[in-house]
């Protein structure tokens, strides 16, 4: 079969950029935990044509793209069950693409795999390292419908527990056990609900044959297809009744009913004598970690030693790589924090300003700005001293700052609703004097993050409250050009890769990570993101954009072409750490994790960059 346009290339071709919904499929979930377990894959896919739809689609994968199609190639394979493989035309990654099977062997789409490749890499190795990550996610896969499902019906039932554990450690041990699932009511719940399963759908009710055999003892015995379904109760080492068991076992015509049956009930008397009482079913279980032999950044450090002793948030960090210094603003507490850049180590508190927002550290003047949205203004410290020595007088609300070394001028935004004002300002300064050359009027009450091209006469400013970014002339500092935000809203983050003409925006309701196209404005990718991000990072040298979450995450998405990108595992970082930085002269990435609100924690982490 000639594969004349593979996954790599048909990836790129214009489609409907589909918001996905905030709770996560099943398949999603298998697309992230295979990625987590084989770090060795760049992109993996799923196309399946869901219940009561016509077109074959991808439903999950590290890439977005959401929605979108499949071709005449990934059909074939869906329709012949021949693989396709080949390498790029840049000759950097090697696809495999293989029918997606269930628990049954019948094929239900088709999963793509992408590999790093360079000459002379072993293909057939790489292949069948694709099929046996094919053959992993078989043993998960009731059916197309499962794959389409939420991973949790209820986000209350933990994942991690020793009934999952219990479950995994069945599914290997038993080589021909298709499908397990644990149903039981959990400690203070009231609902019989899934706790245990090789198949997602955690939190699911349980159905009428498994509260008839909870109910009656009379196990439900069933031929459904290929397929052989027992249903009993579960039971603890004592013989209590703890819920029930879901056992289904391969079945053709003419199979002994009775051996099969015997068969589950053996499977359900191993469970048994390994379950003291129904707590035990719900103690955590930490999840077992794989180790990225190329991890795109590791935890290096973090400022155990230093307590805030305050609430509240930290926004933005600012840095002098000379001097050694990192800077961090507490705007909740109205102090700037500096650290030792190398160390970590916390050296001292700078008061004298209000709420602190940004910085833009001036070496070749020996100045800090600090955007200040307080009374007194925008400050202008001796960067020796750290005393302040002038102000920037504009309008109240200073937050973001973009200094421009293409020009020289310093771009701040005003206003907003957090000043009750009802529009906002772009202002060009003078970061040395003060003096305004210029502002720009919003007609918005939240603009946030600014960007400012070195080789080009444009500003990209985020509007948040109406989701588009304004493209402002430098010249005139009139706008040019909108271009609106689909299928999310809040967009507060920003950066900007001149080289490939690509900026990004990071948005919060829901979080994604979309990529722009600053030649013509569309939207060339948008994919899931950390949530509740206050920074948006790109690495020029390792092409790769960082997201960092409140929720815990630090979110890295590898570019493979300009139009494609793909999100790597998550790695885990600390509640709160939503804002950070990159010094690409030290390979590092730092990140602040805020006190909050009850002013329990704060801290400042730091990570090795990977190549």
């Amino acid at each position: 079969m000639r594969r004349t346009a593979l996954f790599l290339a048909t990836a790129l071709l214009a489609s409907p950029l589909l918001a996905q919904t905030p709770t996560k499929t099943y398949a999603q979930e298998l697309v992230d935990e295979t990625l987590a377990a084989h770090p060795d894959i760049a992109i993996m896919a799923l196309h399946v044509t869901p219940p009561k739809q016509a077109d074959n689609i991808i439903i999950a994968s590290n890439i977005g793209r959401i929605g979108k199609k499949a071709d005449s190639d990934d059909m074939g394979v869906v329709n012949t069950g021949k693989p396709a493989m080949a390498v790029n035309a840049e000759g950097d990654h090697f696809e495999v693409e293989l029918p997606l099977q269930d628990v049954t062997h019948d094929t239900v789409g088709a999963v793509s795999i992408v590999y790093p490749y360079k000459a002379g890499d072993d293909k057939a190795a790489l292949a069948k390292n694709a099929e046996a990550v094919r053959d992993e996610l078989r043993r998960k896969i009731s059916n197309v419908g499962n794959l389409t499902q939420a991973y949790q019906f209820d986000p209350a039932i933990p994942t991690h527990t020793y009934a999952q554990q219990l479950v995994d450690q069945t599914m290997a041990a038993h080589p021909r056990l298709l499908i397990l699932m644990l149903h039981i009511v959990p400690p203070g719940k009231s609902t019989n609900v899934v706790v245990g399963t090789s198949i997602g759908r955690f939190g699911k009710p349980a159905d009428d044959d498994d509260m008839r055999a909870i109910n009656t003892g009379i196990p439900n015995l069933e031929v459904n297809g290929r397929r052989f379904e027992v249903e009993t109760r579960l039971l603890d080492a004592s013989g209590k009744t703890l819920g029930a068991v879901g056992i289904v076992l391969p079945y053709k015509p003419g199979d002994d009913k009775k051996a099969l049956e015997r068969e589950g009930f053996a499977i359900r008397d191993e469970l048994r004598a390994k379950i003291p009482d129904l707590a035990k079913l719900m103690e955590p279980v930490a999840p077992v970690a794989v180790a990225d032999p190329n991890p795109t950044a590791t935890l290096i450090g973090r400022s155990t030693d230093w307590h805030p002793g305050y609430s509240g948030d930290f926004d933005h960090f600012g840095v002098d790589v000379q001097g050694n210094r990192l800077f961090l603003a507490a705007e909740d507490h109205g102090s700037v924090e500096l650290f030792n850049l190398r160390t970590g180590a916390h050296e001292r508190t700078l008061h004298g300003v209000e709420t602190p927002h940004a910085f833009v550290y001036l070496p070749e003047h020996n100045r800090l700005i600090v955007t200040d949205s307080g009374k007194g203004m925008t400050k202008i410290l001796d960067a020796t001293s750290l005393k302040v020595v002038g102000h920037i007088t504009l309008a109240p609300g200073a937050d973001s700052a973009e200094y421009d070394p293409s020009t020289g001028h310093l771009y701040i935004v005003t206003g907003g609703k957090d000043v009750g004002m009802k529009d906002c300002f772009l202002n060009e300064v003078d970061p040395l004097t003060g003096h305004v050359y210029a502002k720009l009027r919003f007609d918005s009450d939240h603009v946030e993050a600014v960007k400012a091209e070195q080789h080009g006469g444009r500003l990209f400013v985020n509007v948040a409250d109406q989701n588009y970014v304004a493209v402002v002339d430098k010249k005139t500092l009139k706008v040019i050009a909108h271009w609106p935000l689909s299928g999310a809203q809040t967009n507060l983050t920003m950066a900007l890769d001149e080289a490939d003409h690509r900026l990004f925006v990071g948005t919060r309701n829901p979080s994604k990570l979309f990529v722009l196209n600053t030649d013509t404005g569309a939207t060339v990718a948008m994919l899931d993101a950390p949530a509740t991000s206050d920074g948006l990072f790109w690495d020029s040298a390792r092409k790769r954009v960082y997201v960092p979450g409140g929720d815990g995450h630090l979110g890295v998405f590898q570019q493979v072409t300009p139009n494609l990108y793909a999100a790597r595992p998550w790695i885990a970082s600390a509640t709160g750490a939503k804002s950070g930085i990159v010094v690409p002269q030290l390979d590092r990435l730092y990140l602040a994790a805020s006190p909050g609100e009850h002013g329990k924690g704060g801290e400042i982490l730091w990570f090795k960059l990977g190549n």
